[in-house]
């Protein structure tokens, strides 16, 4: 594939430096396979495994470093059993042996608890399986991030004009519908950290609204401003405000004037959305509109890089996704 901007070509760059491993659930997919040679030939992963429906346990594959595996291996059926069977005692959640013997087939949640016990280093999935079942394989396996009570949904936009690179985060995009305040500062802390593992830059958060610092009195907003000072004492170190209008954190001018005394104003990367309309729509206003890329859907808050797909993805979009899930696993 042709790469499409200097942030790809950097993140290549970066993992080629400790290529990692990546397992695959939907195995039987063209556009998976296609996605598995792309990444072996950026020289960023030293293994993928595919957990396939139709194919035989460790059937031959054309490239070496691809295994093909069936979901019906016994070992991984077994490997599967005892993984998820832990996280429910872990969580205290009723053990159903059932339901765990159904599950114990379900690629999604094999490759999550080889993620779980260590055998890769993320997880990508969603472009057969939906987002809920996504999800629901993550936490079942490898379970949520210490301190963190949310799954949430970003998208790393970019955008290179005049010589100048443009990398954020937009939050949440495609998982909570109306999150609470507590939602939205896992969102935010989510936020932050991809942010930071993709970018290696000090992130800065805006709780967005359609408010600036009280100029509306309204629920929705206090809410926004509620949740920005409860980040703000989690995380003292880094710098954030809300509730801030968009141009109040984009441009810097605007935000002196409607936030004066904020650190954020002209300087915010992560935007952190009132709910997921807000988010969705902006980010592919942003994408459409201002010819920004838009790499995602990032799941996170998970105690490891299990992300997800949209179902339209292409193999390059496969691609790339495994590449920004190898580096957060970093």
């Amino acid at each position: 594939m042709k790469l499409p901007n200097t942030l790809i070509s950097s993140l290549i760059e970066r993992a080629r430096e400790n290529p990692g491993s990546v397992i695959l659930p939907e195995g039987d997919d063209s556009r998976v396979h296609e996605a598995a040679r792309i990444i072996l030939d950026w020289g960023v992963m030293k293994s993928v495994t595919l957990i396939t429906t139709t194919g035989s346990a460790d059937s031959t594959h054309a490239n070496s470093r691809v295994r093909n595996v069936s979901h019906k291996d016994p070992t991984l059926i077994q490997k599967t059993i005892k993984v998820v069977t832990e996280n429910l005692e872990r969580r205290r959640k009723p053990v159903d042996l059932d339901s765990i013997n159904r599950v114990a087939a379900n690629p999604l949640y094999q490759a999550g608890a080889c993620l779980s016990l260590g055998e890769a280093d993320c997880v990508v999935a969603g472009c057969v399986a939906t987002t809920a079942d996504v999800i629901r394989a993550a936490i079942g396996t490898i379970g949520l991030a210490p301190g963190i009570n949310t799954v949430s949904g970003s998208f790393i936009m970019n955008r290179e004009r005049d010589g100048r690179d443009e990398t954020f985060i937009f939050a949440d995009c495609g998982v909570v519908i109306e999150p609470t305040l507590n939602q939205l500062v896992d969102i935010a802390s989510g936020s932050a950290d991809t942010f930071k593992k993709i970018t290696r830059e000090e992130p800065v958060v805006a709780f967005l609204s359609f408010s600036t610092k009280g100029s509306a009195d309204h629920p929705a907003a206090i809410k926004m401003r509620d949740a920005a000072s409860r980040f703000e004492e989690l995380h003292p170190g880094i710098a954030s405000d809300g509730e801030l209008q968009f141009d109040a954190a984009y441009v810097a001018s605007v935000g002196i004037r409607k936030a004066p005394g904020s650190a954020v104003p002209g300087k915010a990367n992560c935007f952190v959305f009132p709910d997921l309309g807000a988010g969705n729509i902006a980010y592919k206003i942003t994408q459409r509109l201002g010819d920004f890329g838009a790499y995602g859907p990032i799941l996170q808050g998970l105690a490891k890089p299990y992300s997800d797909l949209s179902r339209g993805a292409s193999a390059d979009d496969i691609a790339i996704s495994c590449l920004i899930n190898l580096l957060r696993a970093r």
